[in-house]
């Protein structure tokens, strides 16, 4: 029986070496910082952000949309409609949030967006 010797050897000496480089850079928490709870990040110039700063927003919930090709279609030309009339780029998921609330405020529009889900009047 041989011994067969390993076709390649590996060093890390150079990975180590760049990895120790880069340990300098990064500082300790200041002494204004919250803990480490990943919700603050460091400035240029070493202060971390108030909590005051932060937006009042909550953040949003994330789901998924599943569209056959029609309304896929339907949905990128209303947002290239919307693009040209307000002049700025208009994102999808804006475009589903303004509808979302518009159905909440406006009995009609709830009304005609339960006629659209109804079964049992559907063609």
């Amino acid at each position: 029986m041989s011994i067969k010797k390993d076709d390649f050897t590996v060093d890390a000496g150079g990975v180590n070496a760049l990895l120790t480089g880069l340990s300098g850079r990064f500082t300790g928490e200041t002494p204004d910082q919250k803990p480490g709870d990943g919700t603050t990040a460091e400035r240029h110039d070493g202060t971390t952000a108030d909590v005051s700063e932060r937006s009042g927003a909550a953040r949003p919930s994330k789901y998924t949309l599943l569209l056959d090709q029609d309304d896929a279609l339907t949905l990128d030309q209303l947002a290239l409609t919307l693009r040209r009339r307000t002049g700025r780029p208009v994102d999808k998921s804006e475009i589903l949030r303004a509808l979302i609330r518009l159905a909440d405020a406006d009995g009609r529009v709830a009304d005609d967006v339960a006629r659209a889900l109804d079964r049992r009047t559907a063609t």
